[in-house]
């Protein structure tokens, strides 16, 4: 499968497009079995918590768009979190007030929405925090398969909220998307594989079929093949691709916040090690009276890739803003280029590629870290 990641602004806007690897590569949104989905829009005006004088920010990168009709209405809208600069009244009530738009967001952020009363058939709903007993804390979205031969596909999104967080700041998002079935049935009644399709020509360098950076028998959590996957040319078992694993966390999140999601969703659909994660790079923090901290920063991203492993990490909440107002006074940033977050992480990762008996493992190919200009597609095949 392949997945196309777009910025729209320099903070926490992304636009994720999910598609078949068959799908050719300049193929829209909207190519069959492709899912695209916008999380936390803020693309015009300000954002301010409280009032003004309180704290006040505002872009100093400007934004590739100004306003959500400038493209394709996604299938899905999430709002991470209730913080303006991610719960963005402007920027959401850009979209027709009848748009028939999914969009899901935490419990405060989706209170929140509800009470503007701007959209008249937008489906509002309420993500609840993730629990390993209870399959329905699991919001789950069916893809139409391609045929009645094909089975269907499914995009999960699953709310990891951390305990005792009274800012409301720390959490995950789990996004998987799993293409519908790629054996369909021709014209003639034949059996086609659409993955033994010609490939198409890829985009640009950034895009290309990367090994996994985790060797799945060194990593407990990552299940053997199914039979699915081990013998796509059996027809008992017909070919399936990949699942695609995310977990947006911008500010960060207490790594026993997402254990159990990892340990058994992605365990269970064989979605480890992630395929990316977005996660800021710098750290900021308030005293522990204004909050405490606001950006955990590299080092819990980099616990999560240690535990979790990651092909990319995309940097997620690291544009430097201009924020005014009293409460930003404390703020006391630690700044990283994506080149020291890099070395950091390779020296880091080589340091820690251990066997469980304790002798030393092949370190698998590292995760590439990207901090993406606004506008700048990433292709991941």
């Amino acid at each position: 499968m392949a997945m196309n990641v777009k910025p729209l602004n320099a903070d926490t806007t992304f636009l994720i497009d999910f598609i078949p690897l068959f799908a050719p590569a300049r193929a829209s949104a909207r190519f069959p079995g492709s899912f695209t989905v916008l999380i936390d829009p803020w693309v015009t005006g300000s954002s301010s918590v409280w009032k003004e004088s309180f704290q006040i920010s505002h872009h100093t990168t400007s934004p590739c768009i100004s306003s959500l009709r400038e493209i394709p209405q996604p299938d899905l809208i999430i709002i991470s979190q209730d913080k303006p600069d991610h719960c963005h009244k402007q920027t959401l009530c850009t979209l027709p007030a009848d748009a028939r738009i999914r969009i899901l967001a935490t419990p405060v952020a989706s209170k929140l929405i509800r009470s503007w009363k701007y959209f008249t058939h937008a489906t509002i709903e309420t993500m609840q925090p993730y629990n390993s007993k209870n399959d329905e804390s699991i919001i789950r979205i069916p893809i139409p398969g391609y045929s009645s031969f094909s089975q269907g596909g499914e995009v999960t999104v699953t709310y990891m909220p951390q305990r005792m967080d009274p800012t409301r700041l720390h959490n995950a998002i789990g996004l998987t998307y799993r293409a519908p079935n790629s054996t369909t049935t021709s014209v003639n009644g034949s059996v086609v594989n659409l993955l033994n399709l010609p490939p198409s020509p890829q985009d640009s360098p950034m895009a290309g079929n990367f090994p996994d950076p985790m060797n799945g028998r060194n990593n407990p959590m990552t299940p053997p093949d199914s039979p699915m996957e081990l013998d796509g040319n059996s027809p008992m078992f017909p070919s399936r691709e990949k699942t695609i694993s995310i977990l947006y966390s911008p500010h960060g999140v207490a790594y026993t916040a997402i254990e159990p999601y990892a340990s058994s969703h992605l365990a269970k659909e064989s979605a480890l090690p992630l395929t990316a994660l977005f996660h800021s790079i710098n750290t900021e923090e308030n005293p522990w009276f204004m909050g405490g901290v606001v950006a955990v920063g590299y080092p819990g991203g980099a616990e999560i890739i240690r535990n979790l492993g990651a092909r990319y990490w995309i940097s997620a909440h690291d544009e430097v803003k201009d924020n005014r107002g009293w409460s930003v006074a404390w703020i006391k940033s630690r700044m990283y280029s994506s080149e020291e977050a890099q070395q950091k992480l390779d020296e880091e990762t080589k340091s820690t590629v251990l066997h469980q008996d304790g002798k030393h493992g092949t370190l698998g190919p590292r995760t590439q870290i990207f901090r993406l200009d606004v506008g700048e597609q990433l292709r991941i095949v």
